[in-house]
């Protein structure tokens, strides 16, 4: 062989020497380059404040009742969040009730002791909303006011009584006329039983038919009642929302109008081997299943129900929780962070974080028994098992912010939220659950703003079949703040809960939920969990007035970046919109977006 020869091999071998090095560092899985993409369109400040009152509401609430106390609470945090005044009066004292204000709004069961019940009446008949937000005691001897009675429609039938479920007769609550659940549950709801008048507008009922809520016209104005008590959870929010807004006539609040989709451990560690109820029903081993049935499938489904998947890491399936922590040991799992975390990114989704494990950063006491898990011993725990998760993930995105943290089950400590924060400064949104059980120990969240400026927006459902609660809930949630926020498992398939279920009754019950969610609020922007934030920031920092003239109605917004969504609730139709857009949510409601400070939305000319 000549000398010629001799070089060529030379050079080959180094060639293939810098080849196989390049693969061995997953070179050629990272040959992307990927630093956080931002979908939300960039815009500067807008607006400039606009003189005049904000919408004023009187709540009258009992100082002496736990419920009306909690109730007064929870609707002048309600209408704070709506840029709009609550002012909360004892029903023990003579309080002014006068057309300044949107409605009345009375939390109290005690009626007997309501001193301005005969202002209340006037307020009605002169044109105003009273709402009778709990149905009132009924004693022996002591009997429901006459002028109650009256205003509201009915006459007390008997005593109290315990009914099931809910069905949902008009769009009171917008997008969800038609709707029901109950059966098989232990949604229950005490009520008094009453008989109502034949002109009274049914909205709700419980799967008995007995009535929940009703409007009865009075005078030139109307009145609500609830014939329900205020939930010690969240459940009814959706009610006591729609109920605000149907205080007076064209009625409009801000929400954040945006749709999110978590994938809680994802990407992971994928197991080896078969599991058999995968490979019985579907015959493939378990990393073939992720890899060609159920990834393919979620990607179809983000492509199909417009969807952005925020995807929650986590390392190691394993239970330590004392250090030195140990790095994942071999190439399936680094691969998969690279290769599954790519095209998550390339489909415009968002990386976020779970834990080096599943262990939830908290010390005993949270619930670790139940979940077979094991507790911290201190916070430099889990600060050490997060630095591992750091290494880990930036050697594949080492120009990637990771801004979204996920509590592994939901359940988070103090200690835990500082550690995040601590090894994770960029960290922007924790997301966990909006309710649960005090028992379960739960992470549970309000939407907000933290005082270190990092943001809380919670998960609502979960589930590849959620049931028809878990849709109550969505439309319950959507009326109050317009989000829809789910996440599922990979792996669901494994679990005790899903024992009954077979992969293809998953997938049906997947695409089932989903496209009632599309039909019912296809107007949704899809966004994952730091994007959301954009849009919730503004939510919380704008405001606006309300200007309403006979064919007109003039919203003025400032202090805001991106499109702010409304939602409007008329009767009225709607002509054209100057400075904005409007699409028909529900029979009487209609989505809001501003292009302009100022937006006009003028009405059509009833026919003569």
């Amino acid at each position: 062989m000549d000398k010629r020869g001799i070089a060529g091999i030379i050079v080959l071998v180094i060639l293939l020497g810098c080849f196989f090095q390049f693969s061995r560092m997953d070179g050629f899985l990272k040959l992307d380059y990927f630093r956080n993409l931002n979908f939300v369109p960039q815009n500067i400040l807008q607006g400039t404040h606009t003189q005049g009152e904000k919408e004023k509401y009187l709540i009258l609430y009992d100082p002496r009742d736990v419920p009306s106390v909690f109730a007064n609470h929870r609707l002048a945090w309600l209408l704070e969040q709506q840029k709009k005044e609550a002012v909360s009066c004892s029903i023990y004292e003579d309080t002014a009730v006068d057309a300044s204000y949107r409605g009345v709004l009375l939390v109290a069961s005690n009626w007997n002791k309501t001193v301005v019940l005969p202002k209340l009446a006037d307020y009605a008949a002169q044109g105003g909303t009273v709402a009778f937000m709990m149905h009132p005691e009924v004693e022996a001897g002591v009997g429901v006011p006459d002028i109650c009675q009256e205003m509201a429609g009915f006459a007390v039938a008997g005593g109290q009584k315990s009914v099931l479920g809910i069905r949902l007769h008009t769009d009171f609550l917008f997008a969800g006329k038609g709707f029901s659940f109950g059966e098989g549950t232990q949604y229950h709801t005490d009520t008094l039983s009453v008989t109502l008048q034949d002109d009274d507008v049914v909205h709700i009922t419980a799967l008995d038919g007995s009535p929940l809520l009703w409007e009865h016209a009075y005078g030139q104005g109307k009145c609500l009642f609830y014939n329900g008590a205020v939930r010690d959870d969240k459940t009814n929010i959706g009610v006591l929302t729609a109920m605000l807004a149907h205080c007076g006539e064209d009625s409009i609040y801000p929400v954040v109008g945006t749709k999110l989709f978590f994938i809680d451990d994802f990407p992971a560690p994928v197991p080896e081997g078969n599991f058999d109820k995968i490979y019985n029903e579907l015959h493939v081993d378990t990393a073939d299943f992720f890899r060609h049935i159920w990834w393919p499938f979620m990607r179809e489904c983000a492509d199909k129900y417009s969807l952005k998947y925020t995807g929650l890491i986590i390392e190691s399936y394993g239970d330590q929780v004392k250090g030195p922590f140990v790095p994942t040991q071999g190439r399936q799992a680094r691969d998969n962070l690279i290769v599954y975390g790519r095209e998550l990114l390339d489909m415009g989704g968002e990386l976020g974080l779970h834990g080096y494990n599943h262990q939830s950063l908290a010390p005993a006491g949270y619930n670790q028994d139940e979940l077979d898990y094991v507790p911290w011993e201190s916070k430099e725990d889990m600060v050490e098992s997060l630095q591992e998760l750091r290494r880990y993930i930036k050697s594949a995105y080492p120009d990637y912010d990771f801004q979204s943290y996920v509590p592994p089950s939901d359940i988070l400590s103090p200690e835990g939220h500082e550690a995040v924060k601590e090894v994770f400064p960029e960290l922007k949104v924790y997301s966990s659950l909006f309710d649960g059980l005090y028992s379960e120990r739960g992470y549970y969240q309000d939407f907000g703003r933290n005082a270190d400026g990092t943001y809380e927006i919670p998960r609502f459902t979960s589930g590849y079949a959620p049931d028809r609660q878990n849709m109550w809930e969505n439309i319950s949630v959507i009326n109050y703040i317009g989000v829809f926020s789910h996440f599922v498992h990979p792996d669901e398939l494994f679990y005790e809960e899903s024992k009954d279920l077979t992969w293809a009754m998953m997938v049906q019950g997947f695409h089932n939920f989903l496209a009632e969610i599309n039909d019912r609020f296809g107007w949704l922007r899809p966004v994952t969990d730091s994007e959301c934030v954009a849009y919730f920031a503004d939510y919380l920092d704008m405001d606006y007035r309300v200007t309403r003239e006979q064919d007109k109605l003039i919203l003025n917004c400032w202090n805001y970046h991106y499109p702010l969504r409304f939602v409007l609730r008329s009767s009225k139709e709607i002509a054209e919109v100057t400075g904005g857009s409007a699409r028909k949510i529900g029979d009487d409601a209609y989505m809001i977006e501003t292009e302009k400070p100022e937006t006009i939305i003028q009405w059509k000319e009833k026919a003569k």
